[in-house]
């Protein structure tokens, strides 16, 4: 599976300036959108709750062989991203281009609430938990 989120919507979220050519955080961008789109994947543990899911006509979930969602394509074959898990990928790459350095955390979840591990930004934590399978360590 791709990217959750597109380097435009990362642009547009973060008010980066660029044109055809993009911008001067390109480098930036190819490294860290990818990497908070895996941070989001595992998180929320399972795949198919990244998505949208397929219905029948009847507005039924359409479930694979395991009994899982299957997911919604676009018309160009990809799973319909949730607008929920779009919006935490953008929260959480703007708190990780806000901190690049790792100082001022001041929105990040701290170790003893135990619950954001792999994520930094409360409120893309937030945003996921509504998705995210509970688990008992």
């Amino acid at each position: 599976m791709g990217n959750l989120i597109t380097r435009e919507q990362a642009y547009e979220h973060l008010r980066l300036d660029y044109d055809s050519s993009g911008s001067a955080d390109d480098g930036w961008l190819d490294v860290f959108i990818p990497a908070v789109s895996e941070a989001v994947r595992r998180w929320l543990k399972e795949d198919w709750r990244l998505y949208e899911w397929e219905t029948d006509s009847d507005g039924n979930i359409v479930r694979d062989s395991d009994g899982n969602p299957v997911p919604l394509l676009d018309s160009d074959g990809e799973p319909v991203v949730k607008p929920v898990v779009r919006a935490a990928c953008l929260l959480e790459l703007a708190s990780q281009y806000r901190f690049r350095e790792g100082e001022g955390r001041d929105n990040a979840v701290p170790s003893h609430e135990g619950y954001g591990h792999g994520l930094t930004s409360k409120a893309a934590v937030a945003l996921l938990t509504t998705i995210r399978r509970p688990t008992v360590s």
